[in-house]
């Protein structure tokens, strides 16, 4: 439940994120929502593993073609379920493997996970879905691996802290 919950909060602010980012990039790329979305899935794949973040990127992306957050919406859906799996799973084996690694650890671990796959997936986006020629793939990477590595890791690694500060009585 708290997976789903964590997707709508993510999804409203993609909403406003998006449409931000439509308005001075022409939906051509997409900064603020990439931040906002990478943030919570790193916030979710570290509390519940794979089903938690592929829940709470697919409820996001899902309110986002709802709404018509951005003229990608229709793609995000297969993009976040990508990086739902294959991140929530690094942070399932983190947890198995390595079970007292610190928070700031696995989330650079996580956040480097999610870097990797950037590779390939900026790739898809611009160059074959948006047809863009390389160039634009080229000056658009470093951007995308900067805002992961940076904001979507800091402010994951920032939510995350508040959440496990809160105690819970019976």
């Amino acid at each position: 439940m708290t997976a789903i919950m964590l997707g709508v909060v993510g999804g409203v602010i993609a909403m406003m994120a998006e449409r931000a980012d439509t308005i001075i990039t022409g939906g051509n790329a997409t900064p603020l929502g990439f931040i906002n979305t990478y943030t919570w899935l790193l916030v979710s794949a570290t509390l519940f593993g794979p089903i938690g973040a592929i829940m709470t990127t697919e409820v996001q992306a899902f309110l986002g073609l709802v709404t018509g957050a951005n003229p990608l919406s229709w793609l995000w859906p297969f993009i976040n379920l990508i990086f739902g799996t294959v991140v929530g799973t690094a942070s399932l084996y983190i947890s198995k493997f390595y079970p007292t690694i610190r928070l700031q650890t696995r989330l650079i671990f996580l956040s480097l996970t999610c870097a990797v796959l950037d590779v390939p997936l900026t790739y898809v986006v611009i160059v074959l879905v948006l047809g863009l020629p390389f160039k634009f793939y080229i000056l658009a990477l470093p951007m995308y691996l900067i805002l992961q590595l940076g904001p979507a890791t800091i402010l994951s690694y920032t939510i995350l802290r508040s959440i496990l500060r809160i105690r819970v009585y019976p």
